[in-house]
């Protein structure tokens, strides 16, 4: 079942790459990587942390086990009122706190894209507040997905992002030669409203518009339980990447988006292969950890641990190979793609230990632990910020010391206390 989903999941995220490489391309020829980027880019920030904060009530990672809850009898609990419980949660909680962000953040902007001038500040301030409507729509987006997981239902789940990415395509096309910058933070949300809408079609025949209202701080606060460990995990890689945001703004124009068109690349990899294996794997993994079946559990990760780590090497390889083609062809021809390059150097070195961390991180999860995974980010995170600091002195090198060091010390961390933990 997990590599038959797999299969399913990686054809969806083919799609979804290629859509993705579109965007990428109108992004660099249309708007040209620079300032202008580089506002667009920062201003993901505020809603990706509060999207992060809220993220380990609405992920799959915890929500799934938290769903998969079983009687006497061993079936599975209706899991509807639970899912109302938390999308009113959700809604309620990321609502006030974008409401708080929008008006206090002029307070604050400049620190947080240090090396913007005034103009670049005032935009930023703007399209931040117009995306602060995404995490809302991203949240509701992936809780219903939580819930069509448990049914081992995928094809909407796979759906959902070509709805985000062509969202953002169209904004480019139509909005940006309009609206400049704020065109493309409009096309964000409408593509995140997109995905919304597609993934809401999954709910078709749950009636669960019967129970929609119900609330019961029960549910919240079982949550809570597992939630708070993976809600400091995902907050801490959010002020991680507002990190690498702010220092990339000091080491001159185009050098933030440089780092991110780098970083896509290697992402396109994780979204077909890792996370596709891993979105499969949760369900299985939950059920295999909740029913006791650690043989089956244990066998499982170790197959697809290794597995990842392998793919992830010789894609590596791949990569790394030609690079100098594949910049060209996903960004034309700029002044920047040397530096494109030269970031994209060290996600290749990274890629198989990202990828099989991520399956660790997963394995964590499934097993209703959520600290240990938070005890290994913080670990690289200072590890990070530390070695950035200690070369600054010499440039864009220094950041990408520090995002490798982050991602060798997260998996070497997550290896270690999986082979010493005891699973009962």
């Amino acid at each position: 079942m997990i590599i038959r989903n797999s299969i399913l999941l990686a054809m969806f995220s083919v799609v979804s790459i290629m859509l993705g490489m579109v965007r990428d391309r109108l992004l660099a020829t249309h708007v040209g990587v620079g300032s202008v980027l580089d506002v667009y880019n920062a201003s993901f920030r505020f809603p990706d942390l509060l999207y992060a904060l809220m993220l380990a009530f609405v992920t799959a990672g915890t929500v799934v086990p938290f769903l998969t809850k079983e009687n006497g009898n061993g079936d599975i609990i209706d899991p509807r009122h639970k899912l109302s419980s938390l999308m009113l949660f959700f809604a309620g909680s990321v609502g006030v706190l974008s409401t708080i962000i929008g008006i206090t953040l002029p307070l604050y902007a400049h620190t947080i894209v240090p090396g913007f001038s005034e103009e670049q500040v005032a935009q930023f301030i703007i399209t931040t507040r117009i995306m602060l409507l995404q995490p809302v729509l991203l949240g509701l987006t992936s809780l219903i997905s939580c819930f069509a997981q448990m049914k081992n239902e995928f094809v909407l789940y796979g759906l959902s992002p070509l709805g985000y990415s062509l969202g953002i395509i169209s904004s480019i096309v139509f909005l940006y030669p309009l609206y400049g910058v704020y065109g493309l933070s409009v096309g964000v949300v409408f593509g995140a409203l997109l995905g919304f809408l597609i993934q809401l079609y999954s709910l078709r025949g749950t009636k669960i518009h019967t129970i929609l209202g119900f609330f019961s701080k029960n549910h919240i606060r079982e949550l809570f339980h597992l939630a708070i460990p993976r809600t400091g995990t995902n907050v801490l890689t959010q002020l991680r990447t507002i990190f690498y945001t702010g220092f990339a703004t000091t080491l001159g124009p185009g050098v933030l988006t440089s780092y991110l068109f780098a970083q896509r690349i290697t992402d396109a990899v994780t979204q077909i292969v890792q996370q596709s294996l891993t979105t499969a794997s949760l369900p299985v993994l939950s059920r295999d950890f909740t029913d006791n079946n650690m043989v089956e559990y244990k066998k499982s990760v170790a197959l697809y641990v290794s597995l990842l780590g392998v793919i992830g090497g010789v894609l590596g390889l791949i990569i790394f190979f030609l690079r100098d083609q594949i910049v060209w062809l996903l960004y034309g021809e700029s002044i920047f793609n040397t530096t494109i390059t030269f970031f994209l150097l060290g996600f290749v070195i990274i890629l198989p230990f990202q990828m099989m961390g991520a399956y660790f991180s997963v394995a964590f999860y499934s097993a209703r632990d959520t600290k240990s995974v938070l005890f290994s980010n913080v670990l690289g995170t200072v590890c990070a910020v530390g070695i950035s600091y200690t070369y600054r002195h010499l440039g864009n090198i220094s950041l990408l010391f520090g995002f490798v060091t982050m991602s060798l010390v997260n998996f070497s961390m997550l290896a270690t206390m999986y082979v010493r933990k005891k699973f009962s």
